[in-house]
């Protein structure tokens, strides 16, 4: 799958406990199908350090659509962080985080 948001990389799996993500091999964004994330919020801080990413101003005001349908992403303010605007899937209800936001929405 292509990146829905830098658009040069590519979406490759990764694999954190039981649960398989799609994260971008250039802007490090990650794709999450439903519920994968509600899952790895509940993971320690330290088990998704595979996961990190770098955020990239640049991207963070952009536009995607979604990788697995191609519907267009609504972007709204995380209930856990309103700091991080999250990327949704309004046909599949997948979610998109850009490089770094992940980070921000994992309680210390």
């Amino acid at each position: 799958m292509k990146c829905p948001k830098c658009e040069t990389g590519v979406l490759k799996p990764v694999r954190v406990n039981s649960v398989e993500v799609d994260q971008c091999s250039a802007c490090r964004g990650v794709w999450f199908d439903e519920p994968e994330l509600s899952v790895l919020l509940g993971c320690e801080k330290r088990e998704l350090k595979v996961l990190s990413g770098r955020q990239n101003e640049r991207l963070d005001h952009k536009h995607g659509d979604c990788p697995r349908d191609s519907t267009r992403l609504t972007r709204m303010c995380s209930s856990l962080n309103p700091d991080v605007v999250v990327d949704v899937c309004p046909t599949c209800h997948g979610i998109w985080l850009d490089g770094g936001e992940l980070q921000k929405l994992v309680s210390e």
